[in-house]
Protein backbone atom coordinates (compact mmCIF):
# COMPACT_ATOMS: atom_id res chain seq x y z
CA UNK A 1 0.00 0.00 0.00
CA UNK A 2 1.21 3.25 -0.82
CA UNK A 3 1.00 5.30 2.29
CA UNK A 4 1.29 8.81 1.16
CA UNK A 5 -2.14 8.29 0.08
CA UNK A 6 -3.50 8.32 3.48
CA UNK A 7 -2.20 11.72 4.56
CA UNK A 8 -4.72 14.58 4.84
CA UNK A 9 -4.51 17.24 2.16
CA UNK A 10 -4.19 20.31 5.16
CA UNK A 11 -0.74 18.25 5.79
CA UNK A 12 0.25 18.17 2.78
CA UNK A 13 -1.19 15.28 1.35
CA UNK A 14 0.42 12.80 -1.15
CA UNK A 15 3.58 15.33 -0.90
CA UNK A 16 3.36 14.82 2.66
CA UNK A 17 7.49 14.29 3.72
CA UNK A 18 8.72 14.69 -0.11
CA UNK A 19 8.89 18.81 -0.04
CA UNK A 20 11.67 19.90 2.16
CA UNK A 21 10.62 22.56 4.22
CA UNK A 22 13.56 24.68 6.51
CA UNK A 23 11.93 26.19 9.27
CA UNK A 24 13.62 29.49 10.42
CA UNK A 25 14.40 27.92 13.83
CA UNK A 26 16.35 25.18 11.88
CA UNK A 27 18.38 27.25 10.26
CA UNK A 28 18.89 29.36 13.66
CA UNK A 29 20.07 26.16 15.48
CA UNK A 30 22.00 25.24 12.41
CA UNK A 31 24.09 28.64 12.40
CA UNK A 32 24.54 28.62 16.12
CA UNK A 33 26.33 25.24 15.52
CA UNK A 34 28.64 26.83 12.97
CA UNK A 35 29.18 29.32 14.90
CA UNK A 36 30.59 26.97 17.69
CA UNK A 37 32.69 24.95 15.93
CA UNK A 38 34.43 27.67 14.76
CA UNK A 39 34.68 29.92 17.55
CA UNK A 40 34.71 27.43 20.46
CA UNK A 41 36.40 29.54 22.91
CA UNK A 42 33.44 32.41 22.91
CA UNK A 43 30.29 31.83 24.66
CA UNK A 44 27.11 31.90 22.60
CA UNK A 45 24.38 34.59 23.39
CA UNK A 46 21.15 33.27 23.15
CA UNK A 47 18.27 35.69 23.16
CA UNK A 48 16.15 33.69 20.75
CA UNK A 49 14.64 31.15 22.54
CA UNK A 50 11.24 33.15 24.25
CA UNK A 51 10.28 30.90 27.33
CA UNK A 52 11.61 31.85 31.23
CA UNK A 53 15.19 30.04 32.04
CA UNK A 54 14.82 30.22 35.92
CA UNK A 55 12.76 27.45 37.89
CA UNK A 56 10.06 28.32 39.71
CA UNK A 57 9.59 29.10 43.19
CA UNK A 58 10.40 26.08 45.64
CA UNK A 59 6.88 26.38 47.42
CA UNK A 60 4.97 26.20 43.93
CA UNK A 61 6.94 22.32 43.55
CA UNK A 62 6.87 21.42 47.21
CA UNK A 63 2.90 21.87 46.54
CA UNK A 64 2.69 20.06 43.73
CA UNK A 65 5.30 17.17 45.49
CA UNK A 66 2.69 17.08 48.32
CA UNK A 67 -0.35 16.88 46.05
CA UNK A 68 1.00 14.32 43.43
CA UNK A 69 0.96 11.94 46.86
CA UNK A 70 -2.85 12.06 47.02
CA UNK A 71 -4.52 8.95 45.87
CA UNK A 72 -7.42 10.93 45.37
CA UNK A 73 -5.84 13.40 43.10
CA UNK A 74 -4.44 10.82 40.63
CA UNK A 75 -8.31 10.15 38.95
CA UNK A 76 -8.67 11.84 35.28
CA UNK A 77 -9.74 15.26 35.99
CA UNK A 78 -11.84 16.15 32.63
CA UNK A 79 -12.50 19.67 32.54
CA UNK A 80 -11.15 20.28 35.67
CA UNK A 81 -11.53 21.31 39.43
CA UNK A 82 -13.44 24.37 41.14
CA UNK A 83 -10.33 24.73 43.51
CA UNK A 84 -8.36 26.30 40.33
CA UNK A 85 -11.02 28.05 38.66
CA UNK A 86 -11.65 29.70 41.99
CA UNK A 87 -8.15 30.64 42.37
CA UNK A 88 -8.11 31.68 38.62
CA UNK A 89 -11.10 34.21 39.66
CA UNK A 90 -9.51 35.38 42.58
CA UNK A 91 -5.67 36.37 40.73
CA UNK A 92 -8.33 37.83 36.93
CA UNK A 93 -9.95 40.08 40.59
CA UNK A 94 -7.20 40.96 42.29
CA UNK A 95 -4.47 41.70 39.41
CA UNK A 96 -6.64 43.30 36.99
CA UNK A 97 -10.11 43.71 38.40
CA UNK A 98 -11.88 41.18 36.07
CA UNK A 99 -15.07 39.92 37.75
CA UNK A 100 -16.19 36.47 36.46
CA UNK A 101 -17.90 33.21 38.10
CA UNK A 102 -15.72 30.23 38.82
CA UNK A 103 -18.35 28.23 37.93
CA UNK A 104 -19.76 28.99 34.93
CA UNK A 105 -16.89 31.78 33.33
CA UNK A 106 -13.85 29.99 34.15
CA UNK A 107 -11.83 26.98 32.53
CA UNK A 108 -8.73 25.02 32.84
CA UNK A 109 -6.69 24.27 30.01
CA UNK A 110 -3.81 22.22 29.25
CA UNK A 111 -1.67 25.04 28.29
CA UNK A 112 -2.72 28.03 26.20
CA UNK A 113 -1.05 26.38 23.02
CA UNK A 114 -3.44 24.19 23.21
CA UNK A 115 -6.51 25.79 24.07
CA UNK A 116 -6.11 27.87 20.37
CA UNK A 117 -6.03 24.81 19.18
CA UNK A 118 -9.10 23.55 20.32
CA UNK A 119 -11.28 26.87 20.05
CA UNK A 120 -11.56 26.97 16.41
CA UNK A 121 -13.53 22.96 16.71
CA UNK A 122 -16.37 25.11 18.93
CA UNK A 123 -16.69 28.26 16.55
CA UNK A 124 -15.14 27.37 12.91
CA UNK A 125 -17.10 25.65 10.13
CA UNK A 126 -15.68 25.63 6.57
CA UNK A 127 -16.01 28.46 4.95
CA UNK A 128 -15.89 31.07 8.03
CA UNK A 129 -13.40 34.01 7.80
CA UNK A 130 -11.01 34.06 10.46
CA UNK A 131 -8.71 37.54 11.22
CA UNK A 132 -5.51 37.41 12.75
CA UNK A 133 -3.07 40.04 13.76
CA UNK A 134 0.84 39.28 12.24
CA UNK A 135 3.51 38.33 13.01
CA UNK A 136 1.97 36.19 15.69
CA UNK A 137 1.71 32.91 17.07
CA UNK A 138 0.16 30.26 14.05
CA UNK A 139 -1.45 27.89 15.67
CA UNK A 140 -5.32 28.91 15.81
CA UNK A 141 -5.07 30.20 12.65
CA UNK A 142 -3.01 26.98 11.15
CA UNK A 143 -6.12 24.85 12.96
CA UNK A 144 -8.92 27.46 11.37
CA UNK A 145 -7.50 26.93 8.12
CA UNK A 146 -7.24 22.80 8.47
CA UNK A 147 -10.79 23.19 9.61
CA UNK A 148 -11.55 25.00 6.06
CA UNK A 149 -11.63 28.66 7.14
CA UNK A 150 -10.13 31.42 5.08
CA UNK A 151 -7.47 33.62 7.18
CA UNK A 152 -7.00 36.81 7.02
CA UNK A 153 -4.11 38.42 7.94
CA UNK A 154 -3.62 42.16 9.82
CA UNK A 155 0.15 43.33 9.71
CA UNK A 156 1.13 44.95 13.28
CA UNK A 157 3.48 47.90 12.13
CA UNK A 158 5.48 50.42 14.85
CA UNK A 159 3.67 53.47 13.36
CA UNK A 160 -0.07 52.22 15.13
CA UNK A 161 1.90 51.02 18.28
CA UNK A 162 1.79 47.59 17.12
CA UNK A 163 -1.69 47.62 16.80
CA UNK A 164 -4.11 47.24 13.78
CA UNK A 165 -5.00 50.58 11.81
CA UNK A 166 -8.82 50.64 13.40
CA UNK A 167 -10.19 52.24 10.36
CA UNK A 168 -8.79 49.69 7.55
CA UNK A 169 -9.60 47.04 10.39
CA UNK A 170 -13.44 47.73 10.56
CA UNK A 171 -12.90 48.26 6.68
CA UNK A 172 -11.80 44.60 6.10
CA UNK A 173 -14.96 43.04 8.98
CA UNK A 174 -17.44 45.11 7.04
CA UNK A 175 -16.37 43.55 3.57
CA UNK A 176 -14.98 39.99 5.12
CA UNK A 177 -17.73 39.74 7.88
CA UNK A 178 -15.42 37.58 10.29
CA UNK A 179 -16.40 34.59 12.64
CA UNK A 180 -13.70 35.07 14.61
CA UNK A 181 -10.72 37.89 15.45
CA UNK A 182 -7.45 36.54 16.99
CA UNK A 183 -5.61 39.59 19.07
CA UNK A 184 -2.52 38.72 21.11
CA UNK A 185 -2.11 41.77 23.99
CA UNK A 186 0.50 42.28 25.36
CA UNK A 187 1.75 40.65 21.89
CA UNK A 188 4.31 38.39 21.14
CA UNK A 189 6.82 39.14 19.38
CA UNK A 190 6.07 43.28 19.14
CA UNK A 191 5.61 43.73 22.84
CA UNK A 192 2.88 46.18 21.97
CA UNK A 193 0.16 46.46 24.36
CA UNK A 194 -3.77 47.36 24.14
CA UNK A 195 -5.20 50.49 25.20
CA UNK A 196 -8.68 50.53 26.77
CA UNK A 197 -10.32 52.59 23.89
CA UNK A 198 -8.71 49.85 21.38
CA UNK A 199 -10.22 47.08 23.48
CA UNK A 200 -13.88 49.29 23.67
CA UNK A 201 -13.64 49.64 19.59
CA UNK A 202 -13.07 46.11 18.86
CA UNK A 203 -15.77 44.85 21.55
CA UNK A 204 -18.09 47.36 19.84
CA UNK A 205 -17.38 46.16 16.09
CA UNK A 206 -17.84 42.49 16.99
CA UNK A 207 -21.41 43.15 18.90
CA UNK A 208 -22.17 45.16 15.47
CA UNK A 209 -20.74 42.25 13.24
CA UNK A 210 -21.45 39.20 15.27
CA UNK A 211 -17.75 37.85 15.51
CA UNK A 212 -16.10 36.25 18.21
CA UNK A 213 -12.55 38.13 19.86
CA UNK A 214 -10.01 35.25 20.94
CA UNK A 215 -7.62 37.62 23.35
CA UNK A 216 -4.28 35.29 23.86
CA UNK A 217 -3.69 37.10 27.19
CA UNK A 218 -0.24 34.87 27.89
CA UNK A 219 1.55 37.98 28.74
CA UNK A 220 -0.79 39.88 31.20
CA UNK A 221 1.35 40.14 33.84
CA UNK A 222 3.92 41.95 31.84
CA UNK A 223 3.01 45.30 31.29
CA UNK A 224 5.37 48.24 31.94
CA UNK A 225 3.63 51.48 30.44
CA UNK A 226 0.06 51.98 32.15
CA UNK A 227 -2.10 48.67 33.01
CA UNK A 228 -3.01 45.26 31.41
CA UNK A 229 -6.11 46.11 29.21
CA UNK A 230 -8.98 43.26 28.52
CA UNK A 231 -11.85 43.12 26.67
CA UNK A 232 -13.24 41.85 29.66
CA UNK A 233 -12.94 44.66 31.16
CA UNK A 234 -15.32 46.58 28.25
CA UNK A 235 -19.19 46.78 28.82
CA UNK A 236 -20.36 43.94 26.46
CA UNK A 237 -16.69 42.49 26.29
CA UNK A 238 -17.75 39.20 28.03
CA UNK A 239 -20.37 38.44 25.83
CA UNK A 240 -18.09 38.26 22.67
CA UNK A 241 -14.54 37.20 24.04
CA UNK A 242 -12.38 34.68 25.24
CA UNK A 243 -9.40 35.33 27.12
CA UNK A 244 -6.37 33.21 27.21
CA UNK A 245 -4.41 33.33 30.60
CA UNK A 246 -1.01 31.31 31.06
CA UNK A 247 0.78 30.41 34.34
CA UNK A 248 3.97 29.61 31.73
CA UNK A 249 5.45 33.31 31.59
CA UNK A 250 4.43 34.58 34.82
CA UNK A 251 5.37 31.75 37.40
CA UNK A 252 7.86 30.21 35.43
CA UNK A 253 5.60 26.74 35.07
CA UNK A 254 5.61 26.38 31.39
CA UNK A 255 6.16 22.40 31.37
CA UNK A 256 3.54 22.31 34.25
CA UNK A 257 1.09 23.00 30.74
CA UNK A 258 -1.28 24.77 33.00
CA UNK A 259 -3.50 28.18 32.01
CA UNK A 260 -7.43 28.90 31.59
CA UNK A 261 -10.08 30.28 29.34
CA UNK A 262 -12.44 32.98 30.36
CA UNK A 263 -15.43 34.78 28.77
CA UNK A 264 -19.10 34.51 28.57
CA UNK A 265 -20.51 31.78 30.27
CA UNK A 266 -22.21 30.10 26.77
CA UNK A 267 -18.43 30.77 24.85
CA UNK A 268 -16.57 28.98 27.56
CA UNK A 269 -19.13 26.16 27.39
CA UNK A 270 -18.50 25.66 24.03
CA UNK A 271 -15.28 25.43 24.35
CA UNK A 272 -15.72 22.97 27.36
CA UNK A 273 -17.42 20.38 25.13
CA UNK A 274 -14.67 20.74 22.85
CA UNK A 275 -11.99 20.54 25.64
CA UNK A 276 -14.03 17.06 26.78
CA UNK A 277 -13.55 15.51 23.75
CA UNK A 278 -9.84 15.91 22.98
CA UNK A 279 -8.50 15.77 26.25
CA UNK A 280 -8.97 14.80 30.06
CA UNK A 281 -7.85 17.99 31.78
CA UNK A 282 -4.55 18.56 33.76
CA UNK A 283 -3.07 16.72 36.53
CA UNK A 284 -5.13 17.70 39.33
CA UNK A 285 -2.21 17.84 41.19
CA UNK A 286 -0.82 20.49 38.93
CA UNK A 287 -3.84 22.06 39.36
CA UNK A 288 -3.31 22.04 42.98
CA UNK A 289 -0.30 23.88 42.61
CA UNK A 290 -1.49 26.47 39.85
CA UNK A 291 -3.88 27.62 41.94
CA UNK A 292 -1.29 28.03 44.63
CA UNK A 293 1.01 30.09 42.55
CA UNK A 294 -1.74 32.06 41.59
CA UNK A 295 -3.43 32.63 45.28
CA UNK A 296 0.45 33.11 46.61
CA UNK A 297 2.68 33.86 44.03
CA UNK A 298 2.71 37.80 44.33
CA UNK A 299 6.19 37.98 45.13
CA UNK A 300 7.47 35.83 42.87
CA UNK A 301 5.58 37.57 39.94
CA UNK A 302 6.97 40.56 40.76
CA UNK A 303 10.78 40.03 40.83
CA UNK A 304 9.84 38.11 37.81
CA UNK A 305 8.31 41.61 36.14
CA UNK A 306 11.10 43.38 37.63
CA UNK A 307 13.74 41.34 36.06
CA UNK A 308 12.70 41.60 32.67
CA UNK A 309 11.85 45.48 32.57
CA UNK A 310 15.20 45.42 34.01
CA UNK A 311 16.84 43.61 31.12
CA UNK A 312 14.81 45.23 28.10
CA UNK A 313 16.00 48.61 29.70
CA UNK A 314 19.50 47.83 29.06
CA UNK A 315 19.21 45.50 25.94
CA UNK A 316 17.65 48.52 24.26
CA UNK A 317 20.57 50.51 25.41
CA UNK A 318 22.85 48.59 23.69
CA UNK A 319 21.36 47.81 20.48
CA UNK A 320 20.93 51.60 20.73
CA UNK A 321 24.83 52.62 20.76
CA UNK A 322 25.16 49.19 18.08
CA UNK A 323 23.26 51.26 15.49
CA UNK A 324 20.06 49.23 15.82
CA UNK A 325 17.03 51.47 16.70
CA UNK A 326 15.14 50.25 19.71
CA UNK A 327 13.23 51.28 22.95
CA UNK A 328 12.36 49.47 26.02
CA UNK A 329 8.97 47.59 25.38
CA UNK A 330 6.00 48.32 26.84
CA UNK A 331 5.05 44.54 27.16
CA UNK A 332 6.72 41.06 27.45
CA UNK A 333 9.88 40.35 27.60
CA UNK A 334 10.67 40.23 23.88
CA UNK A 335 12.39 43.51 22.37
CA UNK A 336 11.46 43.66 18.54
CA UNK A 337 13.03 46.21 16.12
CA UNK A 338 12.94 46.93 12.75
CA UNK A 339 16.23 45.58 10.28
CA UNK A 340 18.59 47.93 9.35
CA UNK A 341 19.62 48.37 5.95
CA UNK A 342 23.42 47.23 6.41
CA UNK A 343 25.04 46.99 10.00
CA UNK A 344 28.56 46.78 9.92
CA UNK A 345 28.76 47.52 6.27
CA UNK A 346 26.97 44.67 5.55
CA UNK A 347 23.94 44.59 3.45
CA UNK A 348 20.75 42.92 5.24
CA UNK A 349 17.88 42.93 3.07
CA UNK A 350 16.10 40.72 5.36
CA UNK A 351 15.35 39.91 8.78
CA UNK A 352 16.88 36.08 7.87
CA UNK A 353 20.01 37.94 6.67
CA UNK A 354 20.69 40.36 9.48
CA UNK A 355 19.79 37.14 11.67
CA UNK A 356 22.73 35.05 9.82
CA UNK A 357 24.80 38.11 10.36
CA UNK A 358 24.47 38.49 14.05
CA UNK A 359 24.84 34.34 14.70
CA UNK A 360 27.86 34.19 12.61
CA UNK A 361 29.44 37.37 13.49
CA UNK A 362 28.93 37.69 17.22
CA UNK A 363 27.36 34.70 18.31
CA UNK A 364 24.12 36.61 18.95
CA UNK A 365 21.17 34.22 18.64
CA UNK A 366 17.65 36.54 17.69
CA UNK A 367 14.96 35.47 15.83
CA UNK A 368 13.84 36.56 12.64
CA UNK A 369 10.09 37.94 11.80
CA UNK A 370 9.31 38.99 8.05
CA UNK A 371 5.58 39.34 7.76
CA UNK A 372 5.29 43.09 8.57
CA UNK A 373 8.46 44.42 7.66
CA UNK A 374 11.99 42.67 8.31
CA UNK A 375 12.32 42.87 12.31
CA UNK A 376 14.11 40.82 15.05
CA UNK A 377 12.44 39.67 18.29
CA UNK A 378 15.55 39.46 21.10
CA UNK A 379 14.02 37.75 24.00
CA UNK A 380 15.09 38.57 27.85
CA UNK A 381 15.06 34.76 28.90
CA UNK A 382 18.70 33.86 27.80
CA UNK A 383 19.77 31.73 30.21
CA UNK A 384 22.83 32.77 32.91
CA UNK A 385 24.01 30.85 36.03
CA UNK A 386 25.24 28.06 34.10
CA UNK A 387 28.42 27.28 32.57
CA UNK A 388 27.70 29.89 29.65
CA UNK A 389 27.12 32.78 31.48
CA UNK A 390 27.61 33.48 35.45
CA UNK A 391 24.97 36.19 35.59
CA UNK A 392 23.38 38.94 33.27
CA UNK A 393 25.78 41.48 33.70
CA UNK A 394 28.20 39.35 31.69
CA UNK A 395 25.50 38.81 29.19
CA UNK A 396 25.32 42.54 28.77
CA UNK A 397 28.98 43.22 28.72
CA UNK A 398 29.58 40.30 26.02
CA UNK A 399 26.47 42.28 24.36
CA UNK A 400 28.00 45.31 24.48
CA UNK A 401 31.77 44.10 23.57
CA UNK A 402 30.39 42.40 20.59
CA UNK A 403 27.75 45.02 19.28
CA UNK A 404 29.10 48.84 20.21
CA UNK A 405 32.81 47.49 20.02
CA UNK A 406 33.24 45.02 17.42
CA UNK A 407 34.88 42.79 20.08
CA UNK A 408 33.98 39.13 20.17
CA UNK A 409 34.54 38.63 24.01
Amino acid sequence: MDVQKLFAERIGGEQFGKVKQTFKFTLINNAKMEFIASNPGVKVIDMGVGEPEENTDPSFIETLFAEAKRKENRIYPCNGILEFQEAASRYLSREFGIALDPKTEVMHCVGTKTALAQIPLAFINPGDKVIATVPGYPVLPRVAEWLGAKVLSVPLETKNKFRPDLQQFEDLVRRERPKLVLLNYPNNPTGGVATRDFFARMVGLAHEYAFLIVQDAAYADFVFDGKFVSPLHIEGGKEVSLELYSLSKSYNMQGYRLGFVAGGSQLVKAFALVKDNTDNGQFIAIQKAGGYALDRGQEFLSANREKYRRRLERAASILSKAGIEARRSPGTFYLYVDVPGSFRGVRCDSAQAMADLLISRYGLITVPWEEAGPCLRFSMTFEVGNKDFANENEVFEALENRLVHDRLA
